[in-house]
């Protein structure tokens, strides 16, 4: 993967698949695992620029495979999470998760993120034109 490349890890294919519509709209490359064993095939291959976990599993296996990934470098990942209840977050951030959302997650959201993290490290990224939640599946 490149410096221009969002890794999308989930097991849900009708929001991976708008979310990697967004990114390649934005000019990035974007691609969709559906397993943690795949995820860090690619982490180990080249980090990418950002990496999105939103799973169908207890949260603690959740953060495991954050954990897993953050061992291999310090791209940032956001967390998909379906409620934050009590130290949810805090453990999160703590198993190497750079940001949590809460469900539902919108495209336009994590490409905002994603804009802010590349900004902060002074990623180049190709941005032409305003970032907006129309179009986008929610």
């Amino acid at each position: 993967m490149s410096k221009h490349s969002v890794l999308i890890l989930s097991d849900k294919n009708e929001s991976s698949q708008a979310w990697l519509e967004a990114f390649r709209q934005r000019g990035l490359q974007a691609e969709s695992v559906p397993s943690a064993a795949s995820a860090l095939d690619r982490w180990l291959a080249a980090a990418p620029m950002l990496t999105v976990v939103d799973l169908s599993l207890p949260v603690e296996e959740c953060l495991k495979i954050c954990r897993d990934l953050r061992v291999l470098g310090g791209a940032p990942i956001l967390l998909i999470l379906p409620s934050a209840s009590g130290n949810v977050i805090l453990e999160a951030h703590r198993a190497g998760v750079t940001e949590c959302l809460i469900q539902p997650a919108s495209p336009a959201v994590i490409l905002l993120k994603a804009l802010a993290w590349s900004m902060r490290a002074g990623w180049d990224w190709p941005v032409s034109g305003p970032i907006s939640p129309m179009g986008f599946s929610e």
